[in-house]
């Protein structure tokens, strides 16, 4: 028993909260709303620019949904070329004229104010998997429990402002 019990450790420990489902419905989910907010649409021009933004302790995860990611829309999006970066905190605040960050980081990252600060102060839409990020000023993150939903932090909203599809709004749980 304590054999079985050692050989199970490394997985519980380098364990990911971020599984393949989750991974797979913000994939979805995260480049078409994208298109869905009216100033970032009007923004894009031929491309949609998104960041995954990571640290080495998600660096695996970050690789996995940009995997997931180019194989569900294979570089298009609508009809706009699709551009995906896996980037770090620090990276992602010197990028230009990028339309959204999906933020794969831990809530208590020194680097995350400031990260979501440029964001906002730019309109760059925010995504997240972690409701703790959504807490901190992500504007939009995801709730699995018997459905899928994505959330919308309506504070966030208003001070950017963001303007969304109604059929969005409808499908969201405020927060």
């Amino acid at each position: 028993m304590k054999t079985l019990m050692y050989l199970f450790i490394p997985f519980l420990l380098y364990a990911s909260p971020f599984d393949s489902n989750l991974l797979q419905i913000g994939a979805k989910i995260f480049p078409k709303v994208t298109l869905m907010e009216k100033g970032t649409k009007e923004r894009i021009q031929t491309n949609v620019n998104l960041l995954i933004v990571t640290t080495n302790a998600y660096k695996s995860d970050a690789q996995r949904l940009s995997d997931i990611i180019d194989a569900q829309y294979d570089g298009t999006l609508s009809n706009h070329s699709l551009n995906l970066s896996i980037v770090s905190p620090k990276e992602a605040l010197e990028q230009k004229n990028v339309h959204g960050f999906i933020l794969l980081i831990d809530p208590n990252d020194p680097v995350l104010l400031t990260l979501l600060e440029h964001a906002q102060r730019n309109k760059v839409l925010t995504f997240s998997f972690d409701p703790e990020l959504l807490q901190k000023g992500v504007a939009i993150s995801l709730y699995i429990g018997r459905s899928v939903k994505p959330y919308i932090n309506l504070s966030i909203l208003k001070q950017t402002p963001f303007t969304f599809e109604y059929g969005f709004l409808k499908l969201s749980q405020p927060y």
